[in-house]
Order: C-alpha cells, then sequence, then structure tokens
C-alpha cells in the first residue's frame, strides 16, 4: 500500500479530538487515485439517503456489489482496499493518534472500512451529527485535482457546538440553527481531517451553494469500527 503521510498532522481537542493532515499521499500516488476514482455516474446509481433523512450524498460502498466489482477493476484501489483491512491497519492509526496525546477506548476486535462518496455543489449536504456509537476514528480524504473545485461553493468540514449544552439533539434531526459553528477545514486536495468518535463530535458539510452547477464534491470516507 501507498504510505500515508501524517507527519505534518495537527489536532486540536476543543470541542473534540480533530485534526489535519496535509499532504496525505505522496503527489504521484494522490493524482493515481483521484484519476481513478469511480466515475460520476456509478455513484449516482447509490443515493445513500433521501435528503428527509439528513443527506444529500451518494456513495459506493460495501453494502452494493459494484463496489467490489469497481475494486476488481481498478488494482491501485483494490490494493488500498486489502491493505487497510489488515489486523495492524487499526493499529497504525492508533499509534499515530497517541503520537499527539490521543487514545481511543479499547475493543476486541476492530474493523475497517472506506466509502467512495460524493455531494453536489448543488444543494449537497450531510446534517449535524457525531457518527454512530461503534465508529471510533473517521478519516475523511479530499479527492480532487487542484482547481476542480469552486471554494465559494462550500464543502468544508465543519465543527459544531450546541449553542444549548443541556440541549438533548438527535443526530440528522437536530438544525444546523441551534449550533455554533467553531470552525470549518475547508475542501482542498491532498488532505484528511481525521476525528475522533466522542458524545460530542457535532460536525457537518453545507448545505452547498453551488445553485446551478454540476461540480462535486468526492471523498474517501474510512472509518474503523468496534465489531
Amino acid at each position: 500500500m501507498m504510505q500515508l503521510l501524517f507527519n505534518n498532522a495537527v489536532f486540536r481537542t476543543d470541542p473534540y479530538p480533530i485534526g489535519l493532515a496535509k499532504p496525505v499521499f505522496d503527489e504521484q500516488s494522490y493524482r493515481a487515485l483521484v484519476d481513478s476514482f469511480p466515475p460520476d455516474d456509478l455513484l449516482l446509481q447509490h443515493p445513500f439517503r433521501n435528503q428527509s433523512e439528513g443527506y444529500h450524498k451518494f456513495a459506493l460502498n460495501e453494502k452494493v456489489r459494484p463496489y467490489y466489482t469497481y475494486l476488481e477493476q481498478h488494482p491501485l484501489w483494490n490494493a488500498f482496499f486489502l491493505s487497510i483491512k489488515k489486523a495492524q491497519f487499526p493499529e497504525f492509526i492508533f499509534n499515530m493518534l497517541r503520537s499527539h496525546g490521543l487514545t481511543v477506548a479499547p475493543s476486541p476486535k476492530w474493523t475497517t472500512r472506506f466509502e467512495f462518496a460524493m455531494m453536489p455543489a448543488d444543494g449537497g449536504y450531510i446534517a449535524p451529527h457525531t457518527d454512530i456509537p461503534s465508529k471510533a476514528v473517521t478519516l475523511v480524504f479530499s479527492m480532487l485535482r487542484p482547481g476542480d473545485w469552486n471554494p465559494t461553493y462550500g464543502g468544508g468540514t465543519d465543527v459544531l457546538i450546541p449553542k444549548d449544552p443541556r440541549a438533548v439533539l438527535e443526530s440528522y434531526k437536530a438544525p444546523l440553527e441551534v449550533f455554533d459553528k467553531v470552525s470549518t477545514y475547508e475542501y482542498e486536495p491532498n488532505q484528511c481531517v481525521i476525528f475522533i468518535k466522542t458524545d460530542n463530535s457535532w460536525h457537518s458539510v453545507g448545505p452547498m451553494v453551488g445553485k446551478g452547477s454540476a461540480l462535486m464534491r468526492r471523498t474517501l470516507t474510512l472509518n474503523i469500527e468496534r465489531a
């Protein structure tokens, strides 16, 4: 597997452990991954959830057969898949986190998975959420060439905190208006946003404002989960 580069990662712990690594791939590997990212029409066949459930997003993942077919046809992505499935991969990530003073609650067994995802610049979004309890660490890799994206459309990962710390809020249901935006990790090439799942790891994307645009926000989302 091509090497993941976390030597430049910078983390914060307020309001929860989250950080950014950039660059995260060597330039040659990154270009090859972006060039072989699944075509839009393949992902468009797989709406992840409808907008009423907190998403306007498309994803190709382990739940559908075309995911495996695509991997079989693209050796670079298949090699990436096989490498993250190795038992050593979660420990590699945990060691990187420990080097920044961060730890993850132990589990008897870990699983790792990744999905190809995209959201339209015209209204794409993921509503505020903290991730499901089984998730321990999420890594979101941007998949775009320089100049592919118009930053005025948005597309960054927003770090959120509830305005009322006593409020009982439900992931994907709570409106953006009940949160303050602490910061934004902009959507830029060859970077990875990394965060540890906590009870207050609220984050969201969009809604993006590229009305009439055909651009897509493409990412690779990798999750380490408790089996």
